[in-house]
C-alpha cells in the first residue's frame, strides 16, 4: 500500500492517521502539491495529495480514502460505533476540512512558511493577522460549542479529532497558539491529539521538513536585512 503526498499537509496527515490507526502496513511516497507529471496524474488526475495504491486500486481525496479504509479494513474503525455518531463525525470530518484549511493552513502556516520556500517572496504579515483576528475566531467557537468537557469527541481518538486538529497542527508550527483562556476545550483537544502515540510518530517525520522550511525563512530574512 502506498501514500502519496508530503507528511506536513493536513489531509495527507488524516489518511496517515487512519493507516496507523488501522494497524496498516502502507509506504509513504513523497508528493508535492499540484504536482501535474504524466506519472502522478495517472494516479491523482487533478494532481492534489493524498493518493492511495492499495493493489490495484488507486483512491484520491482524503475523505474517499477513509471511506476507503473503512470499508475495506472494517476490523479496526475510525469512527464510533453509533450510527448517529457516526453521521456527527462524519460532519465534523467535512467542517475540518473546509473551514479550518483556509485560516489554519493556508493563511497562517502556509503564508509563513512555505510561500517564502515556494515562490522566494516574503511573508504577508497582513494576510496572517486577519486570519488570527478575523478568520479563526468563529471557526474556533462552532469546534469548542462541539467538543465535551474533556478528551476526544468519541471517547477514542479518531478520524473527526485528526479533521479538526490537523490544520490547526499546521498553523502551531509558526508561533500560533490557541488561547487556552479564550477556547480552553479546544486547547486541551488538540495537545490531547497532538500527544497521542499515533500523532507523535506521524509527527517526528514532519519535523525535518518544518525545521528546513524555518531556516530557509531566516535565511531569506537575513539577506532582506
Amino acid at each position: 500500500m502506498k501514500l502519496y503526498g508530503i507528511p506536513i499537509s493536513p489531509f495527507v496527515r488524516k489518511a496517515r492517521v487512519a493507516l496507523e490507526l488501522k494497524g496498516l502496513d502502507y509506504e509513504m511516497v513523497d508528493i508535492y502539491p499540484g504536482t501535474k507529471t504524466p506519472e502522478y496524474l495517472t494516479i491523482s488526475p487533478l494532481g492534489k495529495i493524498p493518493a492511495l495504491q492499495d493493489g490495484d486500486v488507486v483512491i484520491c481525496d482524503s475523505n474517499v480514502i477513509i471511506e476507503y479504509l473503512e470499508e475495506q479494513y472494517p476490523d479496526t474503525s475510525v469512527r464510533p460505533k453509533n450510527v448517529a455518531d457516526r453521521a456527527k463525525s462524519r460532519w465534523l470530518e467535512e467542517y475540518g476540512g473546509s473551514m479550518l484549511f483556509k485560516p489554519c493552513a493556508a493563511d497562517i502556516f502556509m503564508e509563513s512558511l512555505t510561500k517564502p520556500f515556494s515562490t522566494n517572496q516574503p511573508t504577508d504579515e497582513s494576510i496572517v493577522q486577519n486570519s488570527i483576528d478575523n478568520l479563526v475566531p468563529p471557526v474556533f467557537d462552532y469546534v469548542e460549542s462541539q467538543l465535551p468537557e474533556e478528551g476526544f469527541f468519541f471517547e477514542e481518538l479518531g478520524i473527526a479529532d485528526i479533521a479538526v486538529a490537523s490544520a490547526i497542527i499546521n498553523a502551531t508550527y509558526t508561533d500560533f497558539k490557541v488561547e487556552e483562556n479564550r477556547w480552553p476545550k479546544l486547547s486541551a483537544h488538540l495537545n490531547k491529539v497532538m500527544t497521542h502515540p499515533v500523532l507523535v510518530k506521524c509527527m517526528k517525520t514532519e519535523k525535518p521538513i518544518i525545521e528546513a522550511l524555518k531556516n530557509m525563512k531566516h535565511q531569506q530574512m537575513t539577506q532582506e536585512g
